[in-house]
């Protein structure tokens, strides 16, 4: 029974089943895979307090939030309407698009604080931060959401659980490799890495990372220069 539930219902079907359902199944048959390696902060900080903070160091701030759902960080942002951009091609935001397109399109704009959040998957996470380092005034922070993964699960992509994370942490391996930027993950709200960029910084893209998976990932986040939520602010705050 155990082997058939398993191995022989659809993923596509899977995502279709009842919630509580596949929090059972994941208990039973993905103990391990769903065991938590590490834990995050525990403070009463999200993501939508460093975003804000940042917004603060900023006159007449201009904020893009690529992957606004909900609405949930959009609607916390205290910015005219004029001033803040929301990109979703489903659902949220004030720019119903994919993020490839608004950028293509909205060649000349330039933003203070950028918050990454849209589609958890590498590729895609890295043309968003490409895209978003080309879009930044000079002294401006780029967020990036859902670096850091505790689980084989939550890592796991295309998705089989949640809460996901997917890959795009192969995105912060990339940027703590790359050139003339100050770049640190906060270790609160499932991973929040702020970026700043220097003169003449250089992204570095290493393809290999399409192939590694969560065990290379533990291995690789060894090197990730995480910090606390109070030396999140502390960085955020300096120039």
């Amino acid at each position: 029974m155990k082997l058939s539930l398993k191995y022989f219902i659809p993923p596509v079907l899977f995502l279709l089943l009842p919630k509580n359902f596949k929090k059972a199944f994941y208990r039973i048959f993905y103990k391990k895979k769903n065991k938590r390696i590490f834990e995050y902060e525990n403070s009463f900080y999200k993501r939508h307090a460093f975003i804000n903070f940042a917004i603060a160091k900023f006159q007449n701030c201009k904020y893009l939030e690529i992957g606004v759902s909900n609405d949930d960080v959009f609607n916390s942002i205290p910015l005219k309407l004029e001033n803040k951009f929301g990109v979703d091609p489903v659902s949220g935001g004030n720019f119903r698009m994919k993020s490839d397109q608004f950028f293509h399109e909205n060649n000349n704009l330039k933003f203070d604080v950028i918050f990454i959040d849209g589609l958890h998957k590498y590729e895609q996470c890295q043309r968003d931060c490409i895209n978003s380092m080309k879009h930044l005034n000079p002294n401006g922070i780029i967020i990036l959401h859902d670096l850091l993964p505790r689980s084989y699960l939550e890592e796991k992509t295309p998705k089989i659980h949640s809460p996901w994370l997917g890959d795009v942490w192969k995105v912060a391996v990339e940027l703590c490799n790359s050139r003339n930027l100050d770049f640190k993950i906060i270790n609160v709200d499932y991973g929040i890495g702020v970026l700043k960029l220097r003169n003449n910084f250089e992204f570095t893209k290493i393809p290999e990372l399409r192939e590694k998976n969560f065990s290379d990932y533990l291995e690789l986040r060894k090197k990730f220069d995480i910090i606390s939520c109070e030396q999140g602010f502390e960085f955020i705050l300096k120039d």
